[in-house]
């Protein structure tokens, strides 16, 4: 069978609706001179209903949204391993920097196809009502800036027209961010609390259908948008930046976006993916990625008590087995599945080759969170806003620092004497300017830990912390971007040229557009 562009994954999706629709057809003329008005409710088949409510669709389209971009195939198997934050035990096209053409291809389909889809009808069907438009048109966001950061120019605007656009144009990435900020702007400003308007209520699996907070997300996710764009258009970053801080955004954790799982067939998507941990109700089969060693030696230098919260302990270490209990240990990126160095005496070669930190159970049982977005995050914006002059005043950047890793470390949940004791180290007190720059960039690159996707864009743009890529790795850079699927070559390929054209190289090493020095 062919691959499908976005449009005509669309249609394949409706193919069987069409087919019992024209047997209804048929039917209904074989059986017309009959006269019985019963006939007619052949038309309607219950399994499959020409209409869905828009609560259903938004939690449909959301928790498949939380499981493609925070399930461990986006997450740990691909943006996660080039930020340095995971690394590949098996398996390791992508951590050598050649990913799977399958992988993409099921990324990209999988975002048209499902939650985008979604989305749009909402947003048609539920035009009138402001607090079921908003939350769509965030969640829209987070999946379209997603998309765009990884791959550049993408098709939106002729997206999902059926069978009147089989060949959709690709947007540039500047004009995905304007439709971002146009539509996080109309979230923000035209939710309510009016009766008439009612929201989703508890079909919203975020915030239970408050409104107010979902209005702080939006304009976050608008700040969030803005920097990312500061490098290739200041003004435009600066304007945007106080718009969106000008508004209420995240004041506390309790602000926090994510979905918490409630288990079962609709757990966490960690928890169905890896092998179950104890205490879970649910897992997977795979046991594929370790926390990388850069990120474990790097949290271990600096005395990082948020190594505790992110990464399990070895086996070894939890059987006392010396010499090889180091009670964390990161597994280094860029080695074949042939090539596992073994950290361990060959008297211990009973805990394997691969007794590396797996990412704590916290984080991957059937409950645990998936995170959108933080108020870290939004404190750390702030602070560079304001070292960068972009909003407030560099004097006020050092206060937001600290209250930025502190948000971090309370959200996992650290010891505040730990907090303290850490935040007085001389290598983490702010000393300002385009060393403060670095250590915001450093700080939020620990602090977006499996929140991948962010995290990835954020190195990328601060090119912060130094990152290379592993010894059998094909490229000599950590790859700056997804390639498009070979299905957009086939089935595409005139407005795939053109946007590859337009952006330069689009391979692995190219630049997405405000991926600027």
């Amino acid at each position: 069978m062919s691959a499908l562009t976005p449009n005509r994954i669309h249609i394949m999706m409706r193919t069987h609706t069409l087919r019992t629709s024209l047997v209804a057809a048929s039917l209904l003329a074989g059986l017309a001179a009959c006269d019985n008005d019963k006939l007619t409710a052949v038309n309607a088949n219950p399994n499959q209903p020409e209409s869905v409510q828009s609560s259903s669709l938004f939690t449909n389209a959301t928790t498949a949204t939380m499981s493609r971009i925070r399930g461990s195939s986006f997450e740990h198997g691909l943006s996660g391993l080039w930020d340095q934050h995971y690394a590949e035990i098996q398996y390791a096209e992508a951590d050598l920097n050649q990913p799977r053409n399958a992988t993409t291809e099921a990324h990209w389909t999988g975002f048209y196809s499902g939650p985008l889809q979604d989305y749009k009808q909402i947003l048609t069907q539920s035009a009138s009502n402001p607090n079921q438009v908003g939350p769509a048109l965030v969640m829209r966001a987070f999946v379209l800036e997603t998309m765009t950061d990884i791959w550049g120019d993408i098709p939106f605007s002729e997206a999902g027209q059926g069978a009147s656009n089989l060949t959709p144009k690709y947007d540039t990435q500047a004009s995905i961010y304007d439709t971002l900020f146009a539509s996080l702007t109309k979230a923000a400003t035209t939710m309510n609390h009016s009766p008439a308007n009612p929201t989703y209520d508890a079909a919203d699996p975020v915030y239970g259908g408050d409104s107010d907070e979902w209005i702080k997300l939006a304009n976050s996710m608008h700040a969030r948008a803005a920097l990312r764009i500061s490098q290739v258009d200041k003004a435009k970053s600066t304007a945007e930046l106080a718009k969106a801080l000008g508004g209420k955004v995240f004041e506390s954790n309790t602000d926090n976006a994510f979905i918490t799982w409630p288990g079962g067939a609709v757990a966490n998507p960690l928890c169905l993916n890896w092998v179950a941990p104890s205490g879970s109700d649910c897992g997977g089969q795979r046991d594929d990625q370790r926390l990388s060693q850069r990120f474990v030696d790097t949290l271990l230098a600096n005395s990082d008590p948020r190594i505790y919260k992110y990464a399990d302990s070895t086996t070894a270490s939890k059987a006392g087995a010396t010499p090889c209990d180091v009670p964390f240990r990161g597994f280094p990126n860029g080695h074949s599945s042939a090539d596992i160095p073994n950290p361990c005496s060959p008297k211990h070669d009973n805990f394997g080759l691969a007794d590396y930190s797996r990412p704590t159970v916290n984080i991957r049982l059937h409950d645990s969170k998936s995170y959108i977005m933080t108020y870290a995050e939004v404190l750390f914006i702030k602070a560079e806003a304001a070292e960068r002059g972009m909003w407030g005043s560099p004097a006020d950047a050092k206060q937001y620092y600290i209250d930025a890793i502190t948000a971090s470390m309370k959200q996992w949940d650290v010891d505040p004497a730990d907090i303290a004791d850490y935040l007085a180290r001389p290598s983490v007190q702010y000393k300002g300017g385009a060393a403060g720059i670095q250590q915001i960039a450093y700080e939020k690159w620990v602090a977006l830990f499996n929140q991948e996707t962010e995290a990835y864009a954020e190195y990328r743009r601060l090119d912060y912390p130094v990152l290379k890529p592993g010894p059998e790795a094909v490229t000599s850079t950590i790859p700056t971007r997804l390639p498009y699927p070979d299905i957009e070559n086939s089935l595409n390929s005139t407005n795939l040229k053109a946007a590859s054209a337009a952006q330069g190289s689009v391979d692995i090493s190219g630049k997405v557009w405000w991926d600027k020095p």
